[in-house]
């Protein structure tokens, strides 16, 4: 079975790899659990956002944080899926 810091490497590394096109800003570790039938791990990663808005001026965007939760198996390390946390 995988160690809790295999799990979190493998989707730090997944996450990295789906968003090849831009930089990743301030990417963080939530929180990790292993699944009640110690299948899986959930991992959850967050990383900022820039959104702009109507109340700032040009250039400027509000910052919200993004979270996702990936689902790695447990004994082969392959994530089986990637969700949206909703906060």
């Amino acid at each position: 079975m995988l160690e809790v810091k295999e799990a979190v490497k493998i989707a730090t590394e997944y996450i990295q790899t789906l968003f090849s096109e831009r930089q990743i800003p301030e990417l963080r570790l939530e929180e990790v659990e292993l699944s009640p039938d110690n299948q899986f791990w959930e991992v959850t990663l967050s990383f900022v956002v820039r959104e702009p808005t109507a109340y700032l001026s040009l250039g400027d965007a509000a910052r919200t944080r993004e979270y996702k939760i990936f689902r790695i198996n447990a004994e082969t390390g392959q994530v089986q899926s990637m969700k949206i946390r909703k906060v």
